[in-house]
């Protein structure tokens, strides 16, 4: 098949992962797949086996699958020369989601949650195709430094309310008081236009250490540092963050935003059904005080997520792609 995508852009945010990763399992599979974008210039934080061109060019070639999950594409993507077109919901809530889900397209959810919440507002059959995680990149790794210390791993971008990082920070704030060896891990990368540096917005009493732009080979170092990882978020499609830190071998709280596909309730992970502080303090301190539980959460929610390879989410598209051309 000759597959094509739509990004805004191929820098380290904004769903990105999820079609560069597709995209050399596509390739690998034997399709062509071709990446449009505004510039049409590879990514430099991830390897992309597949073709990349600017979106001026898209319409001069015929393609047998488009896809795109950006509604500020739109323009671009519904004259696109394609047999069948599919957008990709990713997140929910987007003020144009009511819009898209009334166009002639067919549509894709990356959790189960996003799709069943589709299919009931809209009434649109939203097929599901989960994932990823890439296990290469994504692995258990030693633990360094103070055994002292009980490390708490968020991601830090702060000034997306939707993530949920300052309800992190709060729950942190109260455990400290009570655990003063508790420290707060966080990271993020720079994202392009965006003035605001979430290092600067950080103010909390919590020991703290920022992790600014890692290279993608220290990710698995940096997840195996963590004593748990907390994600709080709300209206998530697939959690990335909290994927990865589940293939690093990490006990996790969070949240069931981007999480019910892989984050089962006691087995693979502690989870919160509000994102508020204080629910996020119990089930930390839970975890802090019960090591044997840590290590039967991390050793299963390894285990679970390793279901969900970008190979096996490939896979489940192709089957999907080639069942909408017969």
């Amino acid at each position: 098949m000759k597959i094509a995508a739509l990004l805004p852009h191929v820098e380290i945010f904004g769903g990105v992962r999820r079609y560069l990763e597709l995209g050399n399992e596509f390739v690998r599979r034997g399709h062509q797949f071709i990446l449009y974008t505004p510039e049409g210039v590879p990514p430099s934080w991830l390897e992309f086996n597949g073709e990349i061109r600017p979106i001026l060019s898209a319409s001069k070639e015929n393609h047998d699958i488009a896809l795109c999950s950006e509604y500020s594409l739109l323009s671009d993507f519904l004259p696109l020369p394609a047999k069948v077109k599919f957008f990709y919901f990713v997140l929910a809530g987007h003020p144009l989601e009511k819009k898209v889900a009334r166009l002639p397209l067919q549509f894709l959810a990356n959790s189960s949650g996003l799709a069943r919440r589709l299919t009931r507002r809209y009434g649109i059959r939203c097929q599901l195709a989960p994932g990823g995680i890439n296990p290469t990149l994504f692995h258990p790794e030693a633990r360094e430094g103070s055994k002292e210390e009980f490390r708490i791993l968020c991601y830090g971008r702060i000034y997306r309310r939707r993530k949920g990082i300052h309800l992190v920070i709060k729950a942190a704030e109260r455990l400290w008081r009570k655990y003063p060896n508790i420290k707060l891990l966080l990271f993020d990368s720079p994202v392009k236009n965006e003035a605001r540096d979430p290092r600067k917005l950080l103010k909390t009493s919590v020991p703290n250490e920022f992790f600014w732009d890692l290279p993608q080979s220290k990710m698995a170092w940096l997840y195996s540092q963590a004593d748990l990882f907390v994600s709080a978020e709300w209206r998530a499609g697939w959690s990335n963050p909290t994927a990865e830190a589940m293939a690093c071998g990490v006990p996790v709280v969070c949240t069931p935003s981007g999480t019910e596909d892989f984050a089962i309730p006691g087995e693979t992970a502690l989870v919160v059904r509000w994102p508020l502080p204080i629910f996020l303090a119990r089930k930390i301190e839970q975890l802090k005080k019960n090591e044997s539980l840590r290590k039967r959460l991390a050793e299963a929610g390894r285990q679970k997520i390793l279901e969900f390879t970008w190979e096996a989410t490939a896979a489940r598209l192709e089957e999907i792609f080639v069942h909408s051309l017969v």
